[in-house]
């Protein structure tokens, strides 16, 4: 992901115009739902914490699970241009509460301790994609891109009440930005006059996830994120 430039985005568009004519071209804008599983990957504490130490059978510290899912949703617009087969596009889409959440005993403590997170994701597409015909009515389309991710980390940590203490939180909002990509293949159907149903399966690149550090605890949380997503958009030309 790292390797990708900025300046890509902008050679997606210039390659689409000399993909067709000029003289058969038109602009359209489109309004989108999303709904998808996000995955978060390859969670790390970095040794923030427990001690590390295999205490009672458990080793102090290490999460239960470092790869998660959970169901997300979203909305969105598009804004393109047609060149025949071929379409160039910038894709804007928000997405709300995926949650990220880690489980750690801490025997040292006598206690387990969590990390709740909501995160929240905007990213901006900038998409290259080609269209086929597959019938009277319906079409192909398959499509790349990079852009920007942003992710908005809301986390609570947790140390659970034992006999003697009271249970320990403190909160974060970490904002973090990335670069992404995003694959995708669909449908398309025209549904009324220059209204077009467009149904698009993609795999979306959502950058990396980071939470804390946290007031009285220096830990920090890091993660990667991405996104399998069914889009369901009404585009309409003009």
């Amino acid at each position: 992901m790292k390797l990708f430039s900025p300046l890509l985005c902008s050679g997606l568009f210039l390659a689409s115009l000399h993909c067709a004519d000029a003289s058969d071209s038109s602009t359209f804008w489109a309004i989108k739902t999303s709904l998808g599983e996000a995955t978060m990957d390859n969670s790390s504490h970095n040794n923030g914490i427990g001690t590390g130490a295999l205490i009672a059978g458990e080793i102090d510290g290490q999460l239960e699970e470092t790869t998660l899912t959970d169901y997300t949703a979203g909305v969105g617009l598009t804004l393109g241009q047609r060149f025949g087969n071929w379409q160039a596009e910038i894709d804007y889409l928000w997405r709300y509460r995926t949650d990220w959440d880690l489980v750690a005993p801490t025997p040292s403590i006598q206690t387990i301790t969590n990390v709740f997170s909501n995160v929240e994701t905007t990213s901006v597409m900038l998409n290259l994609a080609r269209r086929g015909v597959l019938s009277q009515f319906w079409s192909w389309e398959a499509g790349l891109g990079i852009g920007y991710v942003r992710n908005n980390v809301e986390a609570s940590f947790i140390e659970r009440a034992t006999d003697t203490l009271p249970e320990f939180e403190l909160k974060s909002d970490t904002k973090t930005s990335d670069f992404g990509y995003n694959v995708f293949v669909g449908v398309t159907r025209e549904v009324w006059r220059d209204w077009t149903l467009n149904v698009r399966a993609r795999y979306i690149d959502l950058g990396d996830l980071e939470a804390g550090p946290f007031d009285g605890r220096a830990v920090n949380l890091n993660g990667e994120h991405s996104s399998l997503e069914m889009q369901f958009a009404l585009e309409h030309d003009f």
